[in-house]
């Protein structure tokens, strides 16, 4: 009985030691998200940077990795498919056909239909291939044309991309395709340009 004095003190310590521990612990997080978000992109063997230098994205080909909207995108290979995941959770999944695959949400609903020719690559938002982006290759440049009508100039020069004559994306390593003018169609949300370009690459 005579210690029964000291129980308040000892709960006071006991929450003051509780909270220490928690902003401790919080503030680790908060370092280690911080370093993850600004470090992922590095791991990647291709980096693609805008006109001003500053990276956007990436990919590994061999294994297939993606890096886009400062996240990192592991794939699951399945048959006819690959199912890109970030942090447990699948975002993106791709179904190949002969010469042609789909880049599906992922609730499988269809964001682009890309179909590969000898001589070009069409890209559309719909099944049918209706109003696709025609990228085809040139001497000296690449046009893109919707509805046999040129929309987009590209030129490749190097590791730099240049649409009508103005650099617009850098990639880290030389790629020798013509598929990089993906990069150049806008209507095309940037992350999932980064998907296509590395699909075609890998693929074709």
């Amino acid at each position: 009985m005579k210690y029964l004095h000291l129980i308040p003190l000892i709960t006071i310590l006991f929450i003051s030691s509780c909270k220490n521990n928690t902003e401790t612990n919080t503030s680790k997080d908060s370092v280690t998200k911080t370093v993850t978000t600004t470090s992922t992109i590095e791991e990647a063997n291709i980096t693609i940077s805008n006109a001003n230098d500053v990276n956007i994205g990436g990919f590994n080909l061999d294994p297939l990795e993606i890096y886009a909207n400062e996240k990192k995108y592991v794939l699951k290979n399945k048959p006819n498919k690959h199912k890109f995941y970030t942090n447990g959770t699948m975002f993106y999944e791709v179904k190949f056909k002969e010469s042609s695959f789909k880049l599906r949400d992922q609730n499988s609903n269809l964001l682009w239909k890309i179909k590969i020719y000898p001589d070009k690559i069409k890209i559309s938002d719909n099944e049918e291939n209706e109003n696709a982006y025609v990228i085809k290759n040139y001497p000296e440049k690449v046009k893109i044309k919707r509805n046999d009508t040129e929309i987009i100039q590209v030129r490749l020069d190097k590791n730099s991309l240049y649409v009508n004559e103005k650099i617009v994306y850098k990639t880290s390593k030389n790629i020798d395709s013509y598929a990089l003018a993906v990069l150049a169609i806008d209507a095309i949300p940037e992350d999932q340009r980064i998907f296509i370009l590395a699909e075609l690459l890998k693929q074709f």
